[in-house]
């Protein structure tokens, strides 16, 4: 059953994501606590700095392999499957390689540019960009073949050899250093994994069908400049911080940023989608959609207000007092929770080869973004970064909607965003009176019945998890 595969993939994602974003958050809290702000600020910017360059080294190379690998085992022709890999693996290594050579070469202007010692730490993550870049290739493979049991495997040898490198070579004294040698490390590791784990398909590494390579030039190039444009959405508010403000201010702001970070991915699946949209039209595409979108607002909606909510204790629990500077940003932030909803327009796009669908609105709000940051963040400071980027992505959302229901004539439905939003509301307001260690579980169980009196979740919505989880009445 497909619904059964798309709920497998769910599991394996999101467990993946929960294993991803909870070691990362606890190595981001004891660099924040063992670094201090000054240094932390420094980690933070230089990482953000290689993400932006990242992207040089992918330019749309794992979507494309996701696509056209499940599009050719769709077909059973597992020899075009593997033509396809070969070609996308040897084109992946091209662009990692060079990419990494040009980080390193260019690093000490970088250091220049922003006046701070970012030269040695690009110079070592630049062997973290060529190891992660593949790994990720090598990950997309084997999802195209809808494993994505992968995700979380290579997701606990990554996030568990991260953990335990970067405790034991920061507490011997290697400080700012030790942190990137451990990220450094623990990418090779993954590499490894990788590779051994998707070398049992042993079809995608042997291909011979030619295909035409014009077809998927097209699409990488504008998966290209949608990951391009999007990278530098992700990554331009924490640059420019890094460029008008003290780099404690950047660690701030990253503190905030990772809590949110980490429970986006925790209610973020729309990856899964891609090789399953791939496979459905007309009818069976909106009844996907439909259901992906109504559940995935019935769990991001109330996410978003009640981490808004908690963010105070969050914060200071996490980081300590050090950090509390980065409270209201992280409020404004909690709202990004929105995004996995519409993560979905993506998927969508994509695996009807047309990623264009997805740049313009993106690009629309990279520009807002871009010029909000640079107007607000010199007066407001973090808070500012923090708003420009959330009416940014509000603008991208709306887009989405717009495009996807002129192209694809794919229409969401307004109670699927309304219902979850007057129940989320009405728990919040509740919620905000209580004992900090009430608010989670009263504000879960509100939710819950009131979405049940509503009819935001129904009878129809319940029988068909159980029967996709495979879960007993």
């Amino acid at each position: 059953m497909l619904a059964q595969r798309v709920f497998r993939n769910v599991i394996y994602n999101s467990s993946s994501t929960l294993v991803a974003s909870l070691t990362g958050l606890i190595v981001v809290i004891f660099l924040a606590r063992a670094l201090k702000p000054e240094l932390f600020g420094i980690y933070s910017l230089s990482l953000s700095l290689i993400y932006l360059f990242s992207i040089l080294a992918d330019l749309g190379v794992n979507t494309a392999a996701t696509r056209y690998i499940a599009d050719a085992v769709s077909k059973e022709n597992e020899n075009l499957a593997g033509s396809y890999s070969k070609f996308l693996l040897k084109t992946k290594i091209l662009l990692s390689a060079s990419v990494a050579l040009l980080v390193f070469s260019v690093s000490g202007a970088i250091s220049d540019f922003f006046e701070k010692p970012l030269a040695t730490p690009l110079q070592l993550l630049s062997l973290f960009l060529f190891f992660s870049s593949i790994s990720s290739l090598l990950n997309s493979m084997a999802n195209a073949l809808n494993d994505f049991r992968i995700n979380l495997l290579n997701s606990m040898v990554s996030g568990l050899s991260k953990l335990l490198l970067t405790l034991l070579l920061v507490s011997v004294g290697l400080s700012l250093y030790g942190a990137i040698l451990a990220l450094v490390i623990s990418s090779l590791i993954s590499f490894l994994f990788s590779f051994s784990y998707v070398r049992k398909f042993d079809f995608l590494f042997h291909g011979e069908e030619s295909f035409r390579k014009s077809r998927v030039f097209k699409f990488i190039v504008f998966t290209a400049i949608l990951s391009l444009t999007w990278l530098i959405f992700a990554n331009v508010d924490v640059v420019m911080i890094g460029y008008f403000l003290p780099s404690e201010e950047v660690a701030y702001y990253r503190a905030a940023f990772s809590i949110v970070s980490a429970v986006i991915g925790l209610v973020s699946f729309p990856a899964v989608f891609l090789p399953v949209f791939v496979k459905l039209e007309g009818e069976d595409l909106n009844l996907a959609f439909h259901r992906a979108f109504k559940y995935s607002s019935a769990l991001c909606i109330p996410s978003a207000f009640g981490l808004a909510m908690i963010s105070k204790e969050l914060l200071l629990f996490a980081y300590g007092s050090d950090y509390a500077g980065g409270l209201n940003a992280m409020r404004i932030l909690s709202f990004l929770l929105l995004s996995p909803i519409f993560g979905i327009y993506g998927s969508i796009f994509s695996s009807k080869e047309k990623p264009e669908l997805n740049f313009y609105p993106l690009a629309v709000s990279m520009v807002i973004n871009v010029f909000l940051n640079w107007i607000l963040i010199p007066v407001y400071g973090i808070e500012g970064a923090a708003v420009a980027t959330v009416f940014s992505n509000g603008i991208y959302w709306s887009m989405l909607v717009v495009i996807c229901a002129r192209v694809l004539h794919i229409f969401p439905k307004l109670e699927h965003i309304a219902k979850p939003t007057i129940s989320a509301i009405l728990m919040a307001i509740i919620g905000s009176n209580l004992h900090p260690l009430l608010v989670i579980p009263v504000c879960v169980f509100v939710y819950s019945v009131i979405m049940l009196l509503i009819k935001g979740i129904t009878a129809e919505d319940i029988s068909f998890i159980r029967k996709v989880a495979k879960i007993k009445a």
